[in-house]
Formats: C-alpha cells, sequence, structure tokens
C-alpha cells in the first residue's frame, strides 16, 4: 500500500511572482492592480475545491543490461542513466488537487465567467506543483539527498510511465486514472515523478 500525503491548500506557499508569470504578467512580478480583485476572487475559489493528496513509495532500484530495474520495469534512456543511474531506490510519486478543481474550472468556462476559469487554470497548475514540492522537501529531510525530482515526458523519459507509475501507486485510490491511448492523467492538475536515492 503506498504512502499518502494531504496537505490544506491554504498552507501551500507560492510566490507571487510565479502566480503573476503563470498568469500572464511575466517580468511584471505581482499581480497588476486593475486584475487584482479577479486573481484574488479565483484564489478563494482555488482554496474552496482544491484537494491536494498524493501517493508515494520507495523501490529498490537493480541495475540491468537494458537500463535500471524498478518495481517489475525496466528504466532506459539518456535521463535514466543521467539522474538515476547510481541509484539504490528510486521513489515513485503521484500528486494531485482532484477532479473538483477541474469541475470548476469547467463550470466556469461554461458560465461565461473566462477571467476567472484562466485564473483557476493558472493558479491550479502552480498549486500542484508546490504541492509537489512540499512532498519532495518532506522526502529529501528523511531520505536525504537525492537525483532532481524527474517527471515522464521530460527528456527522453517516456510519457507511457504514466501509467505505470499510477498503476503501481495505485492512484484509483486518490482518484487519479489517466486516458490508456495518450496517458493523459485525469484529473489535469496532477503531476507523476521518480526521484533517485544512492541509499535509503
Amino acid at each position: 500500500m503506498s504512502k499518502v500525503f494531504r496537505e490544506d491548500p491554504r498552507n501551500i506557499k507560492i510566490p507571487e511572482r510565479v502566480l503573476a508569470a503563470r498568469l500572464g504578467f511575466k517580468g511584471v512580478g505581482r499581480i497588476p492592480e486593475n486584475f487584482l480583485e479577479s486573481f484574488k476572487r479565483a484564489y478563494e475559489v482555488a482554496m474552496e475545491v482544491a484537494e491536494p493528496v498524493a501517493a508515494y513509495d520507495t523501490f529498490e532500484a537493480k541495475e540491468n543490461p537494458e537500463g535500471l530495474l524498478v518495481s517489475g520495469k525496466i528504466l532506459k534512456g539518456k535521463m535514466v542513466t543521467q539522474h538515476f543511474g547510481k541509484s539504490s531506490f528510486v521513489t515513485l510519486i503521484l500528486s494531485t488537487i482532484g477532479m473538483k478543481y477541474d469541475e470548476k474550472i469547467e463550470e466556469l468556462h461554461k458560465s461565461g465567467e473566462e477571467l476567472l476559469s484562466f485564473f483557476l487554470d493558472g493558479i491550479g497548475s502552480e498549486l500542484v506543483e508546490y504541492f509537489t514540492r512540499d512532498l519532495d522537501k518532506k522526502l529529501r529531510e528523511n531520505m536525504g539527498s537525492g537525483s532532481a525530482r524527474i517527471s515522464p515526458g521530460y527528456g527522453d523519459l517516456p510519457l507511457e510511465l504514466n501509467a505505470w507509475i499510477i498503476d503501481t501507486l495505485d492512484g484509483e485510490n486518490i482518484g487519479v486514472s489517466y486516458d490508456p491511448e495518450t496517458f493523459i492523467m485525469i484529473p489535469r492538475k496532477t503531476i507523476t515523478a521518480l526521484i533517485g536515492w544512492k541509499g535509503a
């Protein structure tokens, strides 16, 4: 059974400059005054509907002629060699802010509140990222120094690994699934990732 990590969305700290850049105000460093009211409304909606939860577990990693064997899966390619080549263990992470978030974005879009829907979408992208960073930090406090956190789709790490990570971590238990043809995750505000460790 995978371990589960939950967090109150209000405890997830995202720098304003990051949110500003995500929402289209790159280089400004803050939310412009004339958009501030809409942003605050979107942020409050985000806090109401976001349900940050993650499943994670750590598995032994063994060198294999074809790559790195982790939980029955052979990981291979330049990214694996570069980041996990010397790892003795690999942690799989699956984090999401939930289906309610997707549904609220769509609801606002259909009701014609396009700006609010757009802001909520952008806030959600950073919310799930910074939530995952909080789990990443917690893991490093317990495990020590590890590799960079890498997600499928980055470099030559195939997107198909989304399916393996979700299945391995029993994603259904935290409400996560995927399209078997595209490997796009459901809910949309979901992250899969791997971290390699030299020891544990």
